[in-house]
């Protein structure tokens, strides 16, 4: 039912999907869809939580393979991100219609979604940090680290939506060249300062 709901929403958004051709593309009455999920608000927010759930459960376990380093950690994880967005459009556009998050209950789902996102990348990027050598205290500052890689991925994934001519690895590969050149600067103590 979640993907039917998905794929619904994604085609033409919230206002515009109908719980009665989702009931009938699930094969049930539309009571029962009620009876699930509250309304439809409640089946939305369950579609853009399952979505999110499949997106991080995909990129937990392509960057928890044995012996990556730290960059095919980040490369494969990245395109885990692509992957799912090419072959689940639909989920990807319930989650971040137009690459924002909708306001209120509707975008309570895709909300939640980006901060497990961002939990899970804090925890690889401190893990990362921790094997690469830096100090526990050093390693602990990842957080804001991962929100803005959460940011910068949802915005390159969504703009490729918009410029589909151009196969996954490119806007992945763009994206990586951004996030990794600064991670490696900071895993080698290399940072920015402002002159002066």
């Amino acid at each position: 039912m979640l993907r039917v709901a998905a794929s619904e929403f994604g085609r033409g958004g919230f206002n515009t999907a109908s719980m009665e051709t989702i009931a009938r593309r699930c094969g049930v009455s539309k009571p029962m869809l009620y009876s699930y999920f509250g309304s439809k608000e409640g089946l939305f927010v369950a579609a853009a939580e399952d979505a999110g759930d499949r997106l991080r459960a995909r990129i937990e376990s392509a960057v928890d393979t044995p012996g990556l380093s730290a960059d095919a950690r980040m490369w494969v994880g990245l395109l885990e991100v692509f992957a799912f967005v090419e072959e689940y459009r639909d989920a990807w556009l319930v989650l971040y219609p137009g690459g924002e998050i909708a306001g209120g209950v509707v975008g309570s789902g895709a909300a939640r979604a980006r901060a497990a996102m961002a939990g899970l990348l804090a925890d690889l990027f401190e893990r990362t940090a921790l094997e690469a050598g830096l100090p526990p205290e050093v390693a602990a500052q990842t957080e804001m680290l991962a929100h803005a890689v959460t940011g910068a991925t949802i915005a390159s994934a969504s703009w490729w939506l918009e410029h589909p001519a151009e196969p996954k690895e490119v806007p992945a590969l763009r994206l990586m060249n951004l996030v990794w050149r600064g991670f490696e600067g900071l895993m080698e103590s290399r940072i920015w300062l402002p002159p002066g």
